[in-house]
Order: C-alpha cells, then sequence, then structure tokens
C-alpha cells in the first residue's frame, strides 16, 4: 500500500471515529438530561416518603454526575482528536491546508527581506514552500524549518539532517500524535510569548514573605473556627487582626507580584500544549545523533521537561481558579492569589533558564516532523548525492515540487567544465518556473529532504537569486538598481571564495539591449574563469544567446518552445537544445486586444 492510499485509509478512518464518538456524546448527553430530570423526581419520591434516605440519594445523584461528565469529557476529547487528525491527512488525499495559523509563514522580522533566495523562489510566500511543508504548531517550529530551507550547510551537516528524516519517516503515528497535540487547545503555540516571560528579570521575594503568608493563613483559619464555634468578642477580634495583617502583607507583596503573573495567565493554554509535546518527545527511543540530543536536552538535574512545565500547570490552573465563587470567596481568608503568584514566581527562578532549551527541543523536532511528512508523502522522491568535489549540479527528472503530479519534468548537468546554462524562450514557457524549480529544490537539499526528481547530485554552494527583484519609491530604488544590488552580492560571493549557485531570471533587463548584452558577457566570462561556481541565466536577449553559441564547449545552451496554432497558444515545457529562434511576445499582445499590424515598423538607428 502506498502513501496515498495509507493516508485515504487513515482519513477515512479519523472522520468515522470522529462520526462515531460524536453520536455517543450526543446520547450521553441526552440520557444525561433524561437522568437529571428522573433523579430530581426520584429525590422528591425519596424525601416525600423516605426522608431519612435523602442525603444518600443525593450523594449517589452527584457521584453519577461527576462520573458521567467525566466520561462526557472523553468523549469529547476523543472527538477533537478525531477531527485534527484529520485534518493531518485531508492535505496529501484532498489538497486542504494542515494549517491555517496566523504567521503560517514566517515575516520579514524572522527572515531578511534581502535573504539571497528565500523570497525569489516562493519559500516564504504564502502558498510557498515552508506553507506546504510545516505541520508544526508553534512559531519555533516555523522558524526552525525556516532556518532549515534558507540556510547554506556542509555536507556533512545535510547528510545528518537526511539520517534524521529518514528515521522519522516511517513514523505515522508519532507524527498523528504530535500534531494533535498541538492543536487541542490553541491554534497556535505563541513560543516567543513563552520566550519573553521566562526571560523577565527575576523578583526578588524575601525569604520572610512565604513563611509569612502560610503564617498568617493558618492563623485566619484558626481564628475563623474560633468563630464558627464560639462567637465571643475577643474571637472577633482575633479574626479581625489576621485579616487587617494579611491586607497590609498583600500590599507588600503588590510590588513584588504584578504584571508578570497576569503576563504568565495569558500564555497558560500555551504551556499546557507544550507540556504535552514536551511528553511525548521524552517517550521516544531515537537513534540518530540528532535526535538523541534533542532527546537528552529534555532531561537536567534528574526532571523531566514535562514534569517541571506541569507543576507550572497545576500552579497556573489553581490561579485561574480565583475567579470561582467559592475561591473569590474564601480565596481571600488564605491569601490565595498571593501564595500562587509566590509558587508561580519559585518556579520561573528555578526553571526559566531551561526554557528556551525546551522550546528549541519542540521546534526542532517539528522542523523535521513537517520534512518527514514530505518525505513519506513523496515515496519517489530522491534523497540527494552529496559530492566534496565541485562545482556540480545534475539532476534527472528535475520537477518543481510545489507543482502538480503531472508536472513536466526536465534534466540539469553543470559542472566545472560547463558552468553556465543559458535559457531563452518565449513568454510564459517556463524559463522563471525552471530557475525557481532548481532554487526550491537546492533549499530542499540544505535541509537534508528529498527533493523532486530522480537523482540529483550536488557539491556544496551558495545559492542567490536575482528573480523577482523589484523596484522602490520608498527607498528610491529603480529595478536595475535592485539587479545591481543583488549582482553585486553575487560578486562578493564569488570573490571570496565561496562556491555560488547563481540564479538570474530576465538577465539585465532593466536597462537597454546594448548595455545589457554587455553586462551579460562580463558576467558569463567572469563565472567561466572563477571555476568555482556555477550560473543559470535566462534571457530574452538573443544577442546574449548567439554570443554563447560560440563557446559551446563551456556555455549550455538551452531553450523553451511553444506552438502558435489557430489563436491558441501552447507550451510544452520541455528543455532544447539551442536558443530560441522566435518569440511570442507580438502574438500575446495581439490575443491581449493591442492592434499590430502584420508589416510593423522597424525601430530607427
Amino acid at each position: 500500500m502506498g502513501p496515498a492510499e495509507i493516508c485515504k485509509e487513515r482519513l477515512y478512518a479519523r472522520r468515522d471515529d470522529r462520526t462515531k464518538w460524536t453520536r455517543r456524546h450526543r446520547l450521553l448527553g441526552n440520557a444525561r438530561l433524561v437522568g437529571a430530570g428522573l433523579g430530581l423526581v426520584g429525590l422528591w419520591a425519596v424525601e416525600t416518603y423516605a426522608p431519612s434516605l435523602t442525603w444518600y440519594v443525593v450523594v449517589a445523584l452527584v457521584a453519577a454526575f461527576l462520573m458521567t461528565g467525566r466520561v462526557f469529557a472523553r468523549f469529547e476529547e476523543a472527538m477533537a482528536y478525531a477531527g485534527h487528525a484529520a485534518k493531518l491527512y485531508a492535505a496529501p488525499v484532498l489538497g486542504k491546508r494542515r494549517r491555517d495559523l496566523p504567521g503560517q509563514t514566517v515575516d520579514s522580522l524572522t527572515l531578511a527581506e534581502d535573504h539571497p533566495f528565500a523570497r525569489d523562489v516562493d519559500i516564504l510566500e504564502p502558498g510557498g514552500l515552508v506553507d506546504y511543508l510545516n505541520i508544526g504548531s508553534t512559531r519555533a517550529g516555523m522558524a526552525r524549518l525556516v532556518s532549515l530551507v534558507t540556510e547554506p550547510a556542509s555536507n556533512e551537516v545535510i547528510a545528518k539532517r537526511q539520517a534524521v528524516i529518514k528515521e522519522l519517516k516511517p513514523k505515522l503515528d508519532l507524527r498523528e500524535e504530535f500534531y494533535v497535540a498541538g492543536s487541542t487547545k490553541v491554534p497556535y503555540i505563541r513560543t516567543h510569548l513563552i520566550r519573553e516571560w521566562a526571560a523577565q528579570e527575576t523578583v526578588q521575594i524575601p525569604r520572610w514573605l512565604p513563611i509569612a503568608c502560610l503564617a498568617l493563613s493558618g492563623a485566619a483559619l484558626l481564628a475563623a473556627g474560633f468563630v464558627a464555634a464560639s462567637p465571643s468578642p475577643p474571637t472577633y477580634v482575633a479574626l479581625g487582626v489576621c485579616l487587617l495583617a494579611e491586607v497590609a502583607l498583600w500590599k507588600r507583596c503588590q510590588r513584588h507580584l504584578t504584571m508578570k503573573v497576569l503576563a504568565a495567565e495569558k500564555i497558560h493554554l500555551d504551556f499546557y500544549e507544550l507540556r504535552e509535546l514536551l511528553r511525548i518527545l521524552e517517550g521516544q527511543d531515537f537513534h540518530t545523533p540528532i535526535l538523541q540530543d534533542l532527546a537528552a536536552s529534555l532531561r537536567s538535574d534528574g526532571e523531566r521537561a514535562s514534569q517541571s512545565t506541569g507543576s507550572f500547570c497545576r500552579i497556573i490552573g489553581m490561579f485561574e481558579a480565583r475567579r470561582n465563587q467559592v475561591v473569590a470567596m474564601l480565596g481571600p481568608l488564605v491569601l490565595y492569589t498571593t501564595q500562587l503568584a509566590l509558587a508561580m514566581e519559585r518556579w520561573r527562578a528555578k526553571h526559566a533558564a531551561k526554557v528556551p532549551d525546551w522550546i528549541d527541543a519542540v521546534g526542532k523536532f517539528e522542523a523535521f516532523s513537517s520534512l518527514s511528512c514530505f518525505a513519506f508523502e513523496h515515496p519517489f522522491y530522491a534523497f540527494p548525492t552529496l559530492v566534496e568535489k565541485g562545482p556540480v549540479l545534475q539532476a534527472e527528472s528535475l520537477a518543481h515540487p510545489l507543482l502538480p503530479d503531472d508536472a513536466v519534468e526536465n534534466d540539469i548537468a553543470m559542472d566545472g567544465q560547463r558552468p553556465i546554462l543559458v535559457v531563452s524562450g518565449a513568454n510564459m514557457a517556463g524559463k522563471s518556473t525552471l530557475l525557481r524549480t532548481i532554487g526550491m529544490n537546492v533549499a530542499l537539499t540544505y535541509a537534508g529532504a528529498p527533493v523532486r526528481a530522480r537523482l540529483l547530485t550536488i557539491s556544496p554552494m551558495n545559492a542567490i537569486a536575482s528573480i523577482r527583484v523589484k523596484d522602490s519609491l520608498q527607498q528610491g530604488i529603480s529595478r536595475f538598481a535592485a539587479e545591481l544590488g543583488r549582482m553585486r552580492l553575487m560578486l562578493n560571493s564569488i570573490r571570496d571564495g565561496t562556491p555560488t549557485l547563481v540564479l538570474i531570471d530576465e538577465l539585465f533587463a532593466g536597462t537597454n539591449s546594448f548595455d545589457r548584452f554587455a553586462g551579460a558577457v562580463a558576467l558569463a566570462e567572469f563565472i567561466l574563469g572563477c571555476e568555482t561556481s556555477l550560473a543559470v541565466l535566462s534571457t530574452h536577449d538573443r544577442n546574449v544567446t548567439r554570443w554563447a553559441e560560440r563557446d559551446s564547449v563551456r556555455i549550455s545552451n538551452v531553450h523553451f518552445r511553444d506552438v502558435f496554432d489557430h489563436g491558441q497558444m501552447t507550451f510544452d515545457y520541455k528543455l532544447h537544445q539551442g536558443p530560441a529562434l522566435r518569440g511570442n511576445a507580438v502574438e500575446l499582445m495581439k490575443l491581449a486586444g493591442l492592434p499590430i499590424a502584420e508589416t510593423r515598423p522597424k525601430p530607427r538607428g
């Protein structure tokens, strides 16, 4: 059974589970209503005919209500689990997004606007690579995933990442459990807020303060007990003194326990989710070094991370209970909120330094889980073959990872002997898509993920692209100036001795044909002379393709074709040897309604 069939089977199974639990949930709810009615009638009958049994019946009814309430909650949990799990498998089967979160793609604050290639090859755009890959629920996980696909890595690091993805690839149950655990209480775990809260300066609490709180609480309870047992002026005075002392102590505590406690309450649901994710990770037996180190970071001083976060969750849960009517009435008597706030600060003082490590561990696992899910769902994608001696970029049946299954595949062959690929062809024929295809598959290579190719052999290279450069009115930058900025980045990288993969779409399109040709020739000759880098250059300029033909030994000249027949234009999206001999711009202009004569005027000069 292939991945598609497995995902479909699991999707339908989870949907059936949700239907089953929904039906049970509804039946139990109706049964509780009927039972409550019958219980009240029975209670009336007992009170009327056998009043001595009334309290026994009340206790039985309350116990039955609480027990069925727990069962009711279990049914709700099972419904939620099945519903969230179904979303995980709906993506490959139905093409739906797994997550629809705020900040689904990491914004410019996470990655620089002038990143060498990420924004050129649709890695961070809505519907781009990160959006497609991510199955995590934390900001830390998405940030880690972004770093994996946007930061060049050595062959040794990439090989270790490949080993992690291969280990996690068949673990469907683990992936499902982790995915659902991060979706139960909140759709998006705000790990950045947890980090900020943990990084706050620790409140310096005097040692005597917790002791005084306990002593006054005990004294107040004792005084209240005396008042209840034998009300008299001395007992009232004692209780009043205790309460006044507690008010004074509470006033003293206010400067120690202010917004930090309230900030903790705002992220308590995020902490609940984080605890569940940590619990799942701690129960795994990993084999690859990266995952073993990740699991080891969750254990320190003989205490597991999930236990530590669990104690915080209990504290914050009790703190939230202060809004309960009974607690609100009796809480001031024992300094309820003050003592819990002190406990919360003690927890933060003890564990806050470890919180970033816990978040990083969860984020790393989420990123690799996303990539392993991608690997599982695409079993025919190949893990790149990594070679040290380069530059080399050779691919068989290469295609864009985000295009449909029937996307046209092409072969690419570049090395130190033929380091330049000049791509020409008509508009919309596939030139830009080819450059983005190469860039995105290189990004997957950095992450250790499989690529959409039958075979990909690559040496270590930093990718730099100039595909989606644009002008800026606010910054006073023209398109040509933006191109030059990216070109400067490419040249500096190559001059520094860094093996570089250059991807340029519409080579120097922002200037006139004469200067464009001069710049293209200079760039090509520079790359031919460096012996460390490769370049894929697309162009409409026939002068550039003619020049490239003169050095066919070192420059590969390829093109995409179009066919215009009876007012219809079609493309085969296949690379063909040699330069393009015609364009389609005029025909496209005609289709757009521009009145161009069959005999067109020739430019002067």
